[in-house]
């Protein structure tokens, strides 16, 4: 058992085929009893990703409506939510200044960051951040986080 902190490029990956789905599904399959966060702003990531892909034709209009069902369902029942608050943003656009990050992926860090400072401060198992952003990870791996990328599970 351990504590993931997923971001977008991650969670994708449960609900839409790509490279490293299958990794993804066994990581948050409840049996495994892992601790799986999400930053609040996930919740708008997601579903703009699962609608991106119906724009483009990859999925249907009727798969985008029941994975973005499943995916708020998810939400509700399998991740724990953290919160993205005011002080979160500025330490999101400090982080902006030392990595190469767009605005969300800033927000993702400053996130991962305050769930890995609370893990420390009540002496709980720090979150190990899963990202298959490559800018992300370097950032994150950069800030002392321990990173997994899932395309590095085929």
């Amino acid at each position: 058992m351990a504590t993931y902190f997923l971001d977008t490029s991650a969670i994708i990956k449960r609900y839409i085929s790509e490279p490293g789905q299958a990794w993804i599904l066994s990581l948050c399959n409840p049996v495994e009893g892992h601790d799986l966060y999400i930053s609040q702003a996930a919740l708008i990531e997601v579903v703009a990703a699962i609608c991106r892909r119906a724009r483009e034709q990859s999925i249907s209009i009727p798969e985008r409506d029941r994975l973005i069902t499943v995916f708020r369902q998810d939400s509700t029942e399998s991740y724990n939510i953290w919160p993205v608050t005011t002080d979160l943003y500025i330490q999101a656009g400090d982080l902006c200044r030392s990595h190469r990050l767009g605005a969300y992926d800033a927000v993702q860090l400053a996130c991962v960051l305050a769930l890995h400072r609370y893990a420390l401060a009540n002496e709980v198992l720090a979150p190990i951040f899963v990202c298959a952003d490559i800018g992300l990870l370097d950032g994150a791996g950069i800030e002392g986080l321990q990173i997994e990328n899932p395309n590095n599970h085929l």
